[in-house]
């Protein structure tokens, strides 16, 4: 049997989840209706559609209606990063001191994050728009005192933090980071990137400061498909998905109330208070950190989350650990991308400052509620064979 062991890329759907699902998506079946049509059919949906809206607002400390839900954190973070940089660049050009060759929005960032918000940004910067790099440190954390002494030079008009990070795991000062950045400028935007965070660690929209949030449903259990952009009521976003007007006309096509209604069912049992929970998941770590094989190493020191450990490989060649850890029912994750069989070096690991070479070999292992002893145990056998044979192919061609 598999050892799942990447929770980060996708959670299993927990059965109450699934149930909740097939239940909704039976009734939709029997008594179709379009959540924006007027006819009681209509009404009916719309009535789910707006319940599951309320409980994924109470489960995150938002106001239903900051909830916008879309098919994942990819599309939130695009909505509100193209979005709310067109916003800026068109208020800027109604001013009549603004100059078309200058500078009119300014956007901080790190290196950490999710190609899903770095390479969007990456498209918005030119000649109109200066994307300002925060340093990071060693540990995998974004550095506040960089911030604050980049902030005071250049006020933000927007910036983006993630909450925890996608392979490393740890925990970003999202709160501090906010604090800086308004400080700063007070109308500048906030976004967070919180899909790796929601079900983690307590995630509070309001108390946050932020102006946005991103999450994916299927990382907490629900869904692939489905996800929510929280926007304050106030803040001005120029969306490019014309049609129906759906979502406070930023994200117009129908809804899927179906989807949306499994998340809210996801995202209540994953924000539950549960100690004995946190409990079994410290556990599990500490039984696959005890247990490494000497040649491994982990990567950071700072605070993670509890489900998520990342380690340093000695190989240039991960995809072959994976591979047969592939071929011993174990499922995990390599740190770094492998695009058309080319391993290339994790963008994070040099963010934090590894040598090429060493950013190349990682592996990110991620667990759950349905994680077992013997899933770890499984994993930790695995490893060794897998890693021989991965440095077998290093020293190859070495010589």
């Amino acid at each position: 049997m598999t050892a799942y062991l990447d929770y980060a890329a996708s959670a299993p759907m927990p059965a109450e989840v699934l149930a909740s699902y097939h239940e909704d998506l039976s009734r939709l079946a029997k008594e179709p209706g379009n959540p924006n049509a007027l006819h009681g059919a209509g009404r009916a949906a719309r009535e789910m559609l707006e319940d599951a809206r309320a409980r994924v607002a109470d489960a995150l400390g938002a106001d239903a209606q900051e909830v916008l839900f879309t098919s994942g954190a990819t599309e939130a973070n695009n909505l509100f990063l193209n979005g709310a940089t067109r916003a800026k660049l068109e208020k800027a050009a109604t001013l009549e001191s603004a100059q078309s060759s200058s500078t009119q929005v300014t956007i901080y960032s790190s290196d950490l994050e999710h190609p899903a918000v770095k390479v969007v940004l990456e498209g918005l910067g030119g000649p109109q728009v200066d994307l300002i790099p925060v340093a990071v440190s060693a540990s995998g954390v974004v550095a506040l005192p960089d911030l604050a002494e980049k902030l005071a030079a250049c006020p933000a008009d927007l910036a983006s933090f993630m909450m925890v990070n996608n392979e490393l795991g740890t925990i970003q000062p999202v709160a501090e980071l906010t604090e800086l950045v308004k400080r700063a400028n007070p109308e500048a935007l906030v976004h967070t990137d919180a899909a790796q965070a929601v079900g983690q660690i307590p995630v509070d929209f309001h108390a946050l400061q932020v102006d946005a949030l991103s999450l994916s449903a299927h990382k907490f259990g629900g869904p692939i498909g489905v996800g929510a952009l929280l926007l304050k009521r106030e803040i001005p976003v120029v969306s490019d998905r014309r049609g129906g007007g759906q979502e406070r006309s930023l994200r117009s096509g129908t809804q899927n109330v179906a989807g949306a209604r499994a998340m809210a069912k996801a995202i209540e049992l994953a924000t539950a208070k549960n100690a004995q929970r946190d409990r079994r998941l410290a556990d599990l770590r500490q039984r696959l950190i005890a247990g490494l094989d000497s040649r491994v190493c982990l990567t950071t020191n700072a605070p993670t989350t509890a489900h998520m450990v990342h380690l340093r490989l000695p190989t240039k060649h991960p995809e072959i650990v994976l591979l047969m850890m592939d071929q011993s029912q174990v499922a995990v994750s390599a740190g770094s991308a492998c695009h058309a069989g080319v391993t290339r070096p994790s963008s994070t690991l040099l963010a934090i400052g590894l040598p090429e070479e060493e950013a190349m070999g990682a592996l990110r292992i991620s667990f759950g509620d349905q994680t077992t002893e013997a899933d770890i145990d499984q994993f930790l056998m695995a490893l060794p064979p897998a890693l021989d044979a991965a440095q077998r192919l290093d020293k190859r061609e070495r010589k």
